[in-house]
């Protein structure tokens, strides 16, 4: 079940699957017509916040993971429509939950967020969040497209955001690694699970609760 979990942190902190284990120089400047375009749309203007106030939460050598982890999940709640994504991991078995299964499931999904890869946020060492792009997918979807730079001079990571505009509210409700839609493989790892627990959603929140319970692997520097 980590994948998703690996990547939904990737994306609300626009760096954790990238961040090398050892230091590198300044990253580069921020490619200038084509950002400054891509922003002019609010989709693409959102995200590049998100990346910007992700890189000020890791960049932050001086707080403490408390500290840390209260901005990280400040910064989720206000990026990410939890909401969706997480009915869209979880299928059709959401429907099939009680209200206190749902909860539940919200709950263990945003901290084992928090808990897995926080680890990884300091392990900053000056890559650079730019968007590169913008495309209308429908009335209420825009696709954000950027990249992670890194200061070695090594190709960009590109990833793909996934933006709704409804009812007032802005969120991302999807994230695409290199081309991987990362919901959509959690969710099929998240079908798996219940489907080898007798198709209960009990299963899965077992699941939750043990890695959110188990000892965190330490992260080398």
């Amino acid at each position: 079940m980590s994948r998703l979990l690996r990547s939904v942190f990737l994306a609300s902190c626009a760096l954790a699957l990238t961040l090398p284990a050892s230091g590198f120089a300044a990253a580069g400047e921020k490619p200038n017509a084509q950002h400054e375009q891509a922003i002019q749309n609010p989709s693409g203007r959102f995200v590049q916040e998100l990346g910007d106030k992700a890189i000020q939460i890791v960049a932050d050598k001086g707080q403490g993971a408390e500290q840390r982890n209260e901005k990280f999940t400040t910064l989720l709640s206000t990026y990410f429509d939890l909401k969706t994504i997480g009915r869209f991991v979880i299928g059709r078995s959401w429907n099939s939950a009680t209200p206190e299964q749902q909860t539940e499931y919200m709950r263990l999904f945003e901290a084992l967020v928090i808990k897995n890869y926080g680890a990884r946020m300091t392990l900053y060492t000056g890559e650079g969040f730019v968007v590169t792009g913008t495309r209308t997918e429908s009335e209420i979807d825009t696709t954000v497209n950027s990249q992670i730079t890194h200061p070695d001079g090594s190709a960009p990571t590109v990833i793909d955001w996934r933006v709704r505009q409804k009812d007032g509210k802005t969120g991302v409700i999807d994230v695409i690694v290199e081309g991987v839609s990362l919901s959509v493989t959690q969710r099929q790892e998240y079908a798996a699970v219940i489907q080898n627990n007798g198709g209960q959603i009990e299963g899965l929140l077992k699941a939750m609760r043990d890695q959110l319970n188990a000892t965190p692997v330490s992260v080398k520097k």
